[in-house]
């Protein structure tokens, strides 16, 4: 695998039309995806992130733009994951989604920063981060940072965050069904991801 082509590795494209992408190597393990999603182009693009790796998104949408942008993450051990997204603004009625899903087993460390930007004069604007972990361990360590830089007063923003654990009950009804432990705990973490 040669350096150049392993950062497309990393995402799986379900939708792109009208859009301009640049990758650019900060540092070894940390990788700068660029995406300018053009007036009436769309993005559709799942990452998912080698443990000990950072990876920065930066969203530009022109007009009437669209782009869904997930992230979905599973450490173990000692790992670390480093994530920044950007979802900037530039047109009018664009829209842009950014869905970070981590699973945290052992000692795994996810260090999060998300933002959103709206200039002043842009509006008809929707955009959504959502920020959502599932732990196995005490040891893991979550850090999230959501943060809005909006001046238009013609936008609807979201922004969440949420840390937990596994959800009993749904483990009670796999175990109904005859699944042992590990097996069931395998469907919620794909279940979760997906």
């Amino acid at each position: 695998m040669q350096w150049g082509d392993e950062p497309l590795e990393l995402c799986t494209f379900f939708a792109e039309k009208g859009v301009l992408r640049s990758i650019k190597f900060v540092e070894k393990n940390h990788v700068l995806f660029g995406f300018c999603v053009q007036a009436g182009g769309s993005l559709g693009v799942d990452f998912r992130p080698e443990e000990n790796r950072e990876i920065s998104i930066q969203l530009i949408l022109e007009e009437k733009a669209e782009a869904t942008v997930r992230i979905l993450y599973h450490g173990r051990g000692v790992s670390t994951f480093t994530c920044h997204t950007c979802q900037r603004h530039m047109g009018n009625n664009s829209q842009s989604t950014v869905l970070v899903r981590c699973v945290c087993e052992d000692s795994a460390r996810v260090d999060y920063h998300g933002k959103i930007e709206i200039p002043k004069e842009v509006i008809g604007v929707r955009a959504i981060q959502e920020h959502k972990n599932l732990v196995f361990s005490e040891n893991v360590c979550i850090h999230t940072e959501p943060a809005m830089n909006v001046h238009s007063k013609d936008a609807e923003c979201f922004h969440g965050a949420a840390i937990g654990g596994i959800d009993t009950d749904v483990l009670q009804y796999f175990f109904m069904r005859g699944m042992e432990r590990p097996l069931a705990q395998e469907c919620y973490i794909a279940g979760f991801l997906n």
